[in-house]
Parts: structure tokens; sequence; C-alpha cells
């Protein structure tokens, strides 16, 4: 399968970058912030603490937790994704990363994992909290997640559906329950013929045709109750201005952030 890649511009052994027109993996604000939570957890001795980074599309963030010196397991289920991981991992000499084609819901078959990086996936699932319950199973420290998630609407009870908002821009449904969580729901594919299609939809969901967006108060809520004890979210990687990406920026209009979970006994 010829090797595409859409996203990660990775750094190879040679110095060649796999997407040269883009921000480099390692400077991804994501990254960056999932960076500096693993060095205050994790300052040192990193060779037998386990990651996973779960839904990895074409590598870049496993390289690079490889390259800080964790055990590391990249787990894709898209072939074209795959081929990109394996072309990655032949250029890079990193015997401490492997990636395995597999959809993310079989996690447990690869043990248990002291750290697991979800980024960009969990809202393209329609159980959500099923699935966080099921990380929470395999992990025995860290939970590191990157996702979209659900506004309620205003104090006035209006449902604003404006491309101002991430109900209007992402045409989500109004705020209904799932799982006994708040959220909205997306739809994925919108025929057979497009999910039939799904291994070159590369920013979709694998198998389930809508997925749902926890509304953001109640996926704190859901990480804290699958399990971890202490329960954040970052704004680090928002950049340097915090206050103007909240307020009138891109996590007011994308509604993404990034969710810490961790079991502190």
């Amino acid at each position: 399968m010829a090797v595409e890649f859409t996203a990660h511009n990775v750094r190879l052994d040679d110095g060649v970058r796999t997407k040269p027109d883009t921000t480099p993996i390692e400077a991804h604000g994501e990254f960056v912030s999932a960076r500096r939570v693993l060095d205050v957890v994790f300052p040192k001795d990193r060779g037998n603490i386990r990651l996973a980074d779960l839904g990895c599309l074409e590598g870049g963030y496993a390289v690079e937790f490889a390259r800080m010196g964790f055990d590391v397991l990249g787990l894709e289920v898209r072939a074209s994704n795959i081929a990109a991981c394996r072309y990655v991992k032949t250029n890079t000499n990193l015997p401490n990363l492997r990636f395995v084609q597999d959809d993310v819901w079989n996690i447990a078959r690869y043990g248990s994992f002291d750290v697991i990086f979800c980024g960009g996936l969990l809202y393209h699932l329609d159980r959500p909290r099923q699935f966080l319950q099921t990380l929470a199973e395999n992990t025995t420290r860290l939970l590191m997640v990157v996702t979209h998630f659900a506004v309620a609407p205003g104090p006035d009870g209006a449902d604003a559906r404006s491309d101002e908002t991430s109900a209007g821009k992402f045409n989500l449904s109004s705020i209904t329950e799932n799982e006994s969580l708040k959220g909205r729901w997306y739809v994925e594919f919108a025929s057979d013929a497009a999910h039939a299609e799904r291994e070159h939809a590369k920013w979709s969901s694998w198998d389930n045709r809508r997925s749902f967006w926890i509304q953001r108060e109640y996926l704190i809520q859901a990480i804290q109750g699958v399990g971890f004890d202490l329960v954040m979210e970052q704004f680090d990687g928002l950049g340097t201005d915090i206050g103007e990406a909240m307020t009138s920026g891109v996590y007011k209009t994308d509604s993404r952030g990034i969710f810490i979970g961790l079991k502190t006994h």
C-alpha cells in the first residue's frame, strides 16, 4: 500500500520529514502538553513504563513518546494509516516502539498500560462512557484524553447553533442523553455508501454511524467515575493567550480540550 501522510510531520532518523509543509509533530500544542504531564508524572526511568497511543493515525505522537523513553504501542485500525506507521517505524531506530493494526476497543488484548493517550478519538465513538471504563480497566496510572466536547445551551435556554459555536460548526444535535450522560450527537456517515468507504474517511469513526460528544462537565465527571481520582483539564495547549482562545478563539468555536485522569493510589 502506498504511504501517505495527511497530518503527521515526523522527523525520520536521516533528517527527512514526512510532511515538511506542516508543523513538526513535536511542536503540536497537544503533544507539548502531553509531554509536560508525562515529565511530571514519570520524570525518569521510563524504559519499563508502558504507553498506548490509541488511534495513532500516522504514528507521529507514538514516535515522540518513544523518543522520550517510554515503551510505546501504537494502535490504529485503518490500513492506510498503519502503512504510514510502519514506514515511520522502519525509518526510526526505536526498539521501544511498535504498531498494531486493530480496533481500539480491543485494547485489553495487549495487557495493562501505565499510560494511555487517547487523542482525537473519544468524540468518534457512540459509547464513550463504556470506552472510558475500558480504558480505566487497562490503565494503572495516567489517562490523557484530547477530545471535542459538547456545550450546554446558554443561560437563557437558547440552543445556539451559529457557526460561532461548536454545535453549529459541526452540525451537532440538540442536547440529549446517552449512557446517562448529557451531550450531543454527531453524524459520522450519512449513508451506507459513505460507511462502506470508511477506510478512506481518515477523520471519521470506524464502525459506528454516529458519535456522541459528552458535555464538558459530564465528561470530567465520567473520567472520575470510571476510577481516576485526580481529574483535570489542561489549558496550556491553547498557546500563550489562553483567555482569548477560551472566550472567542478555537476553544470556544471547536470545544476541544485536554483532560487528564490520574490514579493516585
